[in-house]
């Protein structure tokens, strides 16, 4: 696990081989062809394919059993009751983005890099909450060249296998790819009562 902070906000990494959710994944990209992932649930202002309207069948949670309870060690829940709710897969292809957005009511959420590039994809954006703030108060100032806490956005540096664990109020988008290679997430939503049927979005 490495712990860093992104605008004073604490973020954990971990690492997954992607493999077999690699094959998975383009196992269903290829079998249901437009379909469960061929657009956007309703009210969603993006063009990434998803299984979303899959995502209470959870069934990608056991692959990161492990991963869960080192994470409830390390927010220091060693009760391990932190627990994954619901899990889907996002795919993106050139042009293909995803708008900015939380994943509230949750506790904390994760990003699992399934299939991703670095030469060519373009990773996770998150949105400084503060910024409105620091730019109220220093207007002179170029407020991306001062600080990690003032800088309006921040690209975490991903490798495929990578999982980014973060507060599900972070707000985040997925700028649109320019590459039409695949690029392969799977998201879940995690929080501390099993069997809550809390939402996203």
């Amino acid at each position: 696990m490495k712990h860093e902070m992104i605008f004073g906000v604490p973020m954990f990494r971990y690492y997954l081989d992607p493999t077999e959710l690699q094959n998975i994944a383009k196992k269903k990209f290829g079998e249901f062809g437009s379909l469960p992932v061929n657009q956007p649930p309703d009210g969603w202002e993006c063009t990434v394919r998803t299984e979303f309207s899959n995502c209470k069948k959870n069934e990608y949670k056991h692959f990161y059993d492990d991963i869960l309870k080192q994470f409830s060690q390390d927010i220091g829940r060693p009760d391990g009751r932190c627990n994954i709710y619901e899990s889907w897969l996002n795919y993106y292809t050139g042009g293909e983005n995803q708008e900015e957005h939380d994943h509230l009511p949750g506790f904390y959420s994760g990003c699992h890099f399934v299939k991703f590039n670095p030469d060519v994809h373009k990773s996770t954006r998150f949105v400084n909450p503060l910024y409105p703030l620091y730019s109220y108060q220093y207007k002179d100032l170029d407020l991306e060249e001062q600080s990690e806490f003032t800088s309006h956005h921040w690209f975490p540096d991903i490798n495929e296998g990578d999982i980014i664990i973060f507060p599900s109020w972070l707000r985040h988008m997925v700028l649109a790819q320019e590459t039409a290679e695949h690029r392969i997430t799977l998201a879940f939503n995690i929080n501390t009562i099993k069997g809550s049927t809390r939402r996203v979005f």
